[in-house]
């Protein structure tokens, strides 16, 4: 699928944003937001340490859990959602966690005219990517990535492992029941995107209410990454299979953690 027009492009913005404003009630449940802090807070000390980050861009924040944790580092971020109520979240949580952070809403496409100036890591999490439905838009999104980068910047990508998911055709992603309700994550395959669905059910007065929220991801995999990001001009780009950088392997890895420098 390929995005040759603006509006087209701007459909699909939008409805990736109603579809995270649709879910974002309940996201902080869905991805266990308070005990990721204490899992992955040692590999971001360790890598505001290590590449001496002051000042960081995570951009599709969702509610904020990785622009929080590195606040908490000392780290200056601002937190860019295409969604707004997921930016709701991420200033209530920076308000209770008393976190001084900056939150604008701004899509990849327009990182540049909505965020001004650079930082020493830009940060994109949680499979945000995938929702970039052509390989010309997403060498555009490393471009804007690049420019708002600080010589000798870091970039840090996560997505789902889609090597596996497309060899094995894995249509249910996970089933979770937390505080009484259900979320199902599943996949429909539509070659070459995915339909990507999230049905939550609660039991409610002897009868199961569901809603169903639904948006299309294109299963981008580690050497389309690589190559796009190589042609745009990163530099030392490395791949991992968690963001605790062990060995990426195609039919194992839950999920494609990567990591590249601006020269």
């Amino acid at each position: 699928m390929l995005l040759e027009t603006a509006q087209e492009s701007d459909f699909i913005a939008q409805d990736s944003a109603a579809f995270y404003d649709g879910i974002a009630p309940d996201y902080d449940v869905m991805t266990n937001f308070q005990k990721r802090f204490v899992q992955e807070k040692p590999f971001f000390n360790l890598m505001v340490q290590k590449y001496g980050i002051t000042t960081a861009l995570d951009a599709g924040a969702g509610t904020g859990f990785h622009s929080l944790l590195l606040a908490q580092l000392g780290v200056k971020v601002t937190s860019a959602d295409i969604s707004p109520e997921m930016l709701k979240r991420v200033k209530a949580h920076s308000r209770e966690m008393n976190l001084d952070l900056k939150a604008v809403r701004s899509d990849f496409r327009n990182l540049q005219e909505e965020i001004p100036g650079t930082f020493d890591a830009v940060i994109s999490m949680g499979n945000s990517l995938a929702h970039v439905l052509s390989r010309e838009e997403l060498r555009t999104v490393f471009q804007n990535f690049m420019l708002k980068l600080n010589a000798g910047g870091i970039l840090f990508l996560q997505l789902l492992n889609y090597e596996k998911i497309l060899a094995r055709r894995e249509t249910i992603q996970s089933a979770k029941e937390m505080n009484g309700i259900t979320f199902v994550r599943y996949y429909e395959f539509c070659d070459p995107l995915l339909k990507f669905n999230i049905l939550r059910l609660e039991k409610r007065n002897g009868t199961v209410e569901h809603t169903l929220h639904t948006t299309l991801l294109r299963p981008i995999v580690k050497d389309e990454i690589i190559s796009s990001l190589a042609d745009v001009g990163f530099v030392k780009i490395k791949t991992a299979g968690s963001i605790s950088m062990d060995e990426f392997q195609p039919m194992k890895s839950k999920d494609l953690v990567v990591l590249a420098k601006k020269e």
